[in-house]
């Protein structure tokens, strides 16, 4: 869990937000008012809003504000005491990167994907283990597999 998280008002514009996230190379910004967690805000939000210009960058329209852009609560939140089983099935059940963790609506960390794998590869490397099973299948026909191409 990280503890020590960078939060954004949900006045701020969203090219800003954007900077920010660019900056300390992260995908996610909790949204907080008068220190309650009221939304989050990720790469994913900021991308769906903005174009790619001719240099390889985002360009975020201006007038557009993290409030605007935001997945207001309700969303997935846990306390400090949550099983890190449970983290990572409510991940994955609900397809999220990550998941801030509460006191009451008081923001008091966050847990992402990355940090989940970060506690795997240490206890991996604590621990002789065999390589995962892998199987690959060929589809020639993807109607054959029930999908359509």
């Amino acid at each position: 869990m990280t503890r020590n998280v960078i939060v954004v008002p949900p006045e701020l514009t969203l090219a800003h937000a954007w900077q920010i996230m660019t900056r300390h190379d992260i995908r996610h910004l909790p949204v907080v008012r008068a220190g309650a967690l009221i939304g989050m805000l990720s790469d994913r939000d900021v991308l769906a809003r903005g174009t790619l210009s001719s240099d390889g960058r985002v360009a975020v329209p201006p007038h557009l504000i993290v409030g605007e852009a935001m997945t207001a609560t309700p969303l997935d939140t846990c306390e400090a005491t949550t099983n890190v089983a449970e983290l990572a099935r409510t991940m994955v059940e609900r397809k999220i990167d990550a998941i801030p963790v509460v006191t009451g609506l008081r923001l008091v960390g966050l847990v992402t994907s990355t940090d989940l794998l970060t506690l795997l590869v240490d206890r991996q490397e604590s621990v002789k283990s065999e390589p995962l099973p892998f199987e690959w299948r060929l589809v020639e026909d993807a109607r054959l597999d029930g999908v359509m191409a």
